[in-house]
């Protein structure tokens, strides 16, 4: 079971994914994979306005598992989500276990 920090920390993320797909959805389809896009770091800090720009290749990647976020580097939360790679100005961070139910329901690409 998760703890409440945790909760909070996956909703919060989930939070910055579903303007993220807003944000790919009505700006970024007009680019090719090779292109850089601008997102908004996905970090569980509800603060956070921080941009990353990575390649929209790797947006789509990250967006196939529920599991997956992206931050800034030094923005991860070990005590919810481990670094799985590093990019160039970007880390892709996988949530743990104890809260995959609140990614899977928060994933705007996942059938409800």
């Amino acid at each position: 079971m998760a703890s409440p920090r945790n909760e909070r920390i996956a909703k919060n993320e989930n939070a910055f994914r579903q303007l993220n797909e807003s944000i790919e959805n009505s700006v970024q389809r007009r680019r090719t994979d090779d292109d850089l896009g601008g997102f908004v770091c996905e970090c569980g800090d509800e603060d956070c306005e921080d941009i990353v720009r990575l390649p929209l290749a790797t947006y789509e990647e990250i967006r196939r598992d529920s599991r997956l976020f992206f931050t800034v580097p030094g923005h991860e939360m070990p005590e919810a989500e481990d670094v799985v790679r590093r990019g160039e100005g970007y880390h892709v961070v996988r949530k743990h276990v104890d809260v995959a139910e609140i990614t899977d329901a928060g994933d705007p690409r996942e059938p409800s």
